[in-house]
């Protein structure tokens, strides 16, 4: 059943953040490891077959179930919802790069069946709540990230490439990778990078970061991206080498589904 608990006036950004401003535990999974996340009330869960209760503001998460746990406490899902959206419960990032590739661009024409997500093709569009998606390749499992806010076109760093522009993109995810690393003041800092950049350390698991994305200067289309905005001659990723879609959710459901007729009248 859809809406299986009230949605909230806050979206699965705010719970994201939310969640990194209190978190008690905030680890990352690895390997196959259960992911979960609870905010102010403690959650039973099965780990390993057995009933476990999780405290409140704990956190063991990676990539897209960070995204999809959150998106279920903004609107009230379960499991069962989100398998109603997108066959799993637990998307992989392969998995929603799939579906996101498979939807209809912003602005464009309706498909059946709905896959829930429209795609943002130009850094110009790019808003709070939007979804960036690394597919997996042969030497990559991929990569989910919340977008916290519209891209910031900044001066060209390295690597630099005519015809096209950057653009810092605010973000908040799990992982075990710095988003770069910065002085704690700046802008672009990894809320989980701790100490100097040279001897310091990350700690993984749920955090805010930037990472960039290149157009078109025409265009505004999107090409390739960084991890991060640090310069680097070594860290573009061009759209064949790493491809990458960015989805904005569309027309989630909110309504229980019914199952049976309505009575009569």
């Amino acid at each position: 059943m859809l809406g299986s608990a009230p949605a909230s006036a806050k979206d699965h950004t705010d719970w994201a953040l939310d969640f990194i401003d209190n978190a008690v535990t905030n680890d990352a999974t690895v390997g196959d490891e259960k992911c979960y996340m609870t905010w102010d009330d403690p959650e039973v869960i099965k780990i390993d077959g057995e009933d476990v209760e999780i405290s409140p503001w704990t956190g063991r998460t990676k990539g897209a179930c960070f995204f999809v746990l959150s998106l279920k406490k903004s609107m009230g899902y379960s499991d069962d919802d989100i398998r109603y959206l997108w066959v799993k419960s637990r998307p992989s990032s392969a998995e929603l790069y799939d579906i996101i590739n498979d939807s209809p661009v912003y602005g464009g024409l309706e498909r059946e069946p709905e896959t829930y997500f429209r795609r943002i093709n130009r850094a110009i569009d790019i808003q709070k709540g939007d979804v960036l998606v690394i597919d997996a390749t042969a030497t990559y499992a991929g990569h989910t990230v919340i977008i916290t806010g519209p891209a910031k076109e900044i001066s060209p760093v390295m690597p630099r490439y005519s015809g096209t522009r950057q653009y810092a993109v605010p973000i908040v995810d799990s992982t075990s990778s710095p988003h770069g690393c910065f002085d704690a003041g700046s802008e672009y800092a990894d809320s989980r990078w701790q100490g100097e950049c040279t001897g310091g350390y990350m700690a993984a698991g749920a955090g805010t970061g930037t990472m960039r994305v290149y157009t078109d200067a025409i265009t505004n289309h999107l090409l390739g991206y960084t991890w991060s905005v640090t310069p680097s001659m070594t860290s573009y990723y061009s759209p064949s080498t790493r491809p990458y879609r960015i989805g904005r959710l569309f027309k989630l459901p909110v309504d229980p589904v019914e199952d049976e007729p309505p009575p009569p009248p």
